[in-house]
């Protein structure tokens, strides 16, 4: 038996019993906090409350940083730190200063490979990202495109759900062998859109069956993703709003037993689809299920917003929705536990 998986086997078998024990001796408030994933908080000291940390391009500058920074980060975390980046290869290729990883290959290339060869990449891509400490890929994209923006920027590994899962398990299982947890995305499909949903509000009038064929790359491969990020796609059948503000969305991937993840809540077309309200925006991605809000800005940046505030502020209020933010910390401790993170 691989160790890898002997290691899996036992951490699954333990991780009811480490997941109600870490939950029980949580407040409110440090259930909440473990909700937020967001850029490293600037506090030089201090602890690091937060469920997860995402290192964004700018902060990618040489593997002595990365390291360093984030070994800082998990030894001051209150439980240890998902810490994600975006490393899809091609031209998304962030990490091509850590040795052996000058070169990745883009989610198209990998498309038209064999899943052996897919496999292989993950567990190259996995090694590289955990020697400088980062433990979760936003990766793989599992977006059917054969034309319009995902296809044209590389991000896509295909048009066919088969094809595309069948690789993707592949690329996951790689990146699970190397200690790694991967996240699909973008739940239920970008599809062949032209529009670039960072900067504008777009809106598909897909059919319910298109869509679940577009969902159906994600349902096949399963549990090899820990989770799935949603898109701040809107679809007409279910509300028009962005997938992210969707509760049927949400309960949707919930369903299929996987974390579920927010894009960038500060991106400004979110804004626009609630009337402008930044605030609003997480109101209602934490009312629609979601059981990470991501944000780009560091948690403790005075011009951001007070993201563990607005939620807690909302369960204060309505002291039901406990029960909901239980489920989300326990769905994220079940995750890390999975990935080694909470220990004996």
């Amino acid at each position: 038996m691989l160790a890898w998986m002997a290691v899996a086997w036992a951490n699954e078998a333990l991780a009811g019993e480490a997941v109600d024990a870490v939950l029980a001796s949580m407040t409110l408030e440090q259930k909440v906090s473990q909700m937020m994933m967001s850029s490293p908080p600037l506090a030089k000291e201090g602890p690091v409350d937060v469920g997860g940390i995402i290192i964004l391009g700018y902060l990618l500058k040489g593997e002595e940083t990365v390291r360093s920074r984030v070994a800082d980060l998990q030894a001051r975390a209150t439980v240890p730190l998902l810490v994600a980046a975006d490393v899809e290869g091609g031209d998304m290729n962030r990490l091509g200063f850590v040795e052996g990883l000058e070169v990745i290959p883009s989610a198209r290339e990998l498309g038209e490979g064999s899943p052996e060869g897919a496999k292989q990449v993950g567990q190259t891509v996995g090694r590289g990202m955990l020697s400088i400490g980062l433990n979760t890929n936003l990766a793989p994209v599992l977006d059917l495109a054969d034309k319009g923006m995902m296809h044209e920027s590389g991000r896509s590994m295909g048009a066919e759900p088969d094809q595309v899962a069948a690789v993707a398990r592949a690329y996951s299982d790689g990146l699970w062998a190397a200690g790694v947890v991967p996240i699909g995305k973008h739940f239920p499909g970008y599809g062949d859109l032209e529009q670039n949903s960072d900067h504008h509000l777009v809106v598909t009038d897909r059919s319910s069956d298109e869509i679940a064929r577009h969902a159906d790359a994600f349902v096949q491969v399963g549990d090899k993703v820990a989770g799935v990020m949603l898109a701040n796609v809107g679809y007409s059948a279910y509300g028009s709003v962005p997938a992210i503000l969707s509760s049927e969305l949400v309960q949707m991937a919930h369903d299929y037993g996987w974390l579920t993840i927010t894009d960038d809540l500060a991106i400004e077309a979110l804004a626009e689809s609630v009337g402008g309200d930044r605030e609003e925006v997480v109101r209602r991605a934490f009312l629609a299920g979601n059981d990470v809000l991501l944000t780009t800005a560091p948690i403790d940046w005075d011009q951001a917003l007070d993201y563990r505030g607005i939620v807690l502020e909302l369960v204060k209020g309505q002291p039901e929705l406990e029960a909901q933010v239980d489920e989300s910390v326990r769905r994220i401790l079940q995750v890390k536990a999975r990935a080694g993170l909470l220990g004996d």
